[in-house]
């Protein structure tokens, strides 16, 4: 009987190798290589069945010869398939046959967290909040399906569409020498993103996945991982003895609940974390994601922002957003030129700008001396503004809503926070339309003197939005009570620069009429409104 395996595992070794065009269980035709790993590769592929496309993952050949480790992933590969929820991918089909080991799974067009933060950097705290939100509801109904994942890490979160994420490879083990500690009879993960009890060999349930969210999120906010160490041993066994740093120890404009929400999920011990990923995905929601603008770490006197790099995929252009350059320039102290630096929250950005590179206090130039930048991206070379109006309010304004009025009026105000890096957002709608429901939303900016208003920026990641802008000396209830509009736009892909002919004005409109492109819930963002006096 001996020899007879032997030679079954001699004639396995020849069967047909894993290329270009080969046929699996009779269905499944290989198109092109997607990537390769220490655990697969990864295979676009034709469905001859379904006549669709599919994603299917080969198991390296060592691990397929491997029979502790093959019944482990047959078993694994079953219960994944079992799980149903729309931020988790999906599982097809298995295929078990001479040469080869592999799992059919929706195939995903996207870029993982992991490509995604070392090529653009941290996010912003509102945008890792929703991430952390959506991952936290995947693998808590994994959790539900007695699935624990033991392996979350940005690699493993895919960012599909504008702001939906799909978490992936549910239960399956990781052997790559180079990057994963693992057993037999033992799922341990990635080092990065271990809990202390995967890094001691112990048994590991949903609190696990709990911590390694944790750390995502901590990478997210802060651009790198909370403990670092010369091997991958060196760095998992760090968490063993030291408790994680506090993120804003790195970035102090993340809000301080937020900060929270993430250092109780990294705990060491189990019981001190989250006791479920459902109570994360809760503390996430009613954390603060706004910036915080009073113990922001800024190193120079102006920020401009930069243009937004391409989009990475057509529909992740929202994407982007986290990744506007924050130019720092010790020239002049001013916020993008604007009257922003104005407010409250504007004048005391500004003077903490100044105690942090030594500066004096400077007289503000005349309110005349200023011209607009003739687009976004020449903001950096535009004088010193005149700020002597100041932004006494800002607020939503939703003349048609029904109920209480409103459109995230908590986060208005960070349309005029000199941040480019924050954001508001409308409600979500059923279409670009606003789902039928109303004419338009909009955004209001009250002065406290009237002003001639030149020119009037707007920074957006939106494409395919509509908006117009409106000038008045009182905010009316209605939209008509704003009379005709200056500037009606369309198709605007992205930011916007409206020219408004030095007409004065002690409140500025922006109305939105279409939401733009996007899947539903349909949104509009707004980073930032900058006006620019005549």
């Amino acid at each position: 009987m001996a020899d007879i395996d032997h030679a079954a595992r001699n004639s396995d070794r020849h069967a047909d190798p894993v290329t270009t065009g080969r046929l699996l269980a009779g269905r499944y035709r290989l198109v092109e290589l997607l990537a390769t790993g220490g655990m697969a590769q990864v295979w676009a592929a034709d469905d001859g069945v379904l006549g669709r496309r599919v994603a299917v993952k080969v198991l390296l050949r060592h691990l397929a010869d491997d029979p502790i480790f093959l019944e482990r992933f047959r078993s694994e590969a079953r219960l994944a398939a079992r799980l149903s929820h729309p931020g988790i991918v999906s599982i097809f089909d298995t295929v078990t046959e001479p040469g080869v080991e592999a799992i059919v799974m929706e195939l995903l067009e996207g870029v993982d967290l992991r490509a995604f933060l070392d090529e653009h950097g941290s996010l912003s705290p509102q945008l890792t909040r929703e991430l952390g939100t959506q991952v936290a509801e995947a693998i808590h109904a994994a959790h539900q399906a007695g699935l624990v994942h033991r392996d979350i890490k940005p690699g493993n979160i895919m960012l599909v569409d504008d702001r939906r994420m799909k978490v992936t490879d549910f239960g399956i083990a990781k052997p790559d020498a180079g990057q994963d500690l693992t057993d037999h009879g033992t799922l341990i993960g990635t080092a990065k993103y271990l809990a202390p009890e995967q890094v001691e060999g112990g048994p590991v349930d949903g609190r696990a996945d709990v911590y390694a969210l944790g750390v995502v999120l901590y990478e997210c906010l802060t651009g790198q991982a909370p403990f670092s160490g010369d091997t991958n041993l060196a760095i998992a066994l760090a968490r063993l003895h030291q408790d994680p740093p506090r993120v804003r120890s790195s970035r102090g404009t993340v809000p301080p609940s937020l900060d929270a929400v993430v250092h109780r999920a990294m705990a060491r011990e189990p019981d001190d974390r989250y006791v479920s990923a459902a109570e994360l995905r809760a503390a996430l929601l009613a954390a603060d994601d706004a910036t915080v603008l009073t113990e922001a770490p800024v190193d120079s006197t102006t920020l401009v922002a930069a243009e937004p790099p391409a989009a990475l995929l057509t529909t992740e252009r929202r994407w982007i957003v986290p990744t506007v350059l924050i130019v720092v320039i010790a020239v002049a102290l001013a916020v993008a030129g604007a009257l922003i630096g104005t407010t409250d929250v504007g004048r005391s950005a500004v003077t903490r700008a100044r105690e942090a590179v030594g500066l004096e206090e400077e007289t503000t130039p005349a309110l005349g001396d200023v011209d607009p930048p003739d687009d976004p991206s020449d903001a950096d070379t535009a004088e010193s503004p005149v700020v002597a109006p100041r932004v006494v309010a800002v607020s939503t304004f939703d003349p048609e809503g029904t109920g209480v009025p409103g459109e995230n009026d908590a986060d208005v105000a960070l349309t005029v926070d000199g941040d480019p890096t924050t954001s508001w957002t409308t409600e979500g709608y059923d279409s670009r339309d606003l789902g039928g429901l109303k004419a338009g939303v909009g955004v209001v900016i009250e002065l406290d003197q009237e002003v001639a208003v030149d020119v009037v920026t707007i920074e957006s990641p939106t494409q395919g939005w509509a908006a117009e802008l409106y000038l008045a000396n009182e905010v009316p209830d209605s939209r008509a009570g704003w009379g005709s509009a200056l500037v009606t736009q369309s198709g605007i892909n992205g930011s916007l620069r409206a020219e408004l002919g030095g007409t004065s004005a002690r409140a500025v409109l922006m109305w939105i009429t279409d939401l733009g492109d996007g899947p539903p819930p349909v949104r509009a963002e707004i980073n930032e409104i900058t006006l620019f006096p005549g």
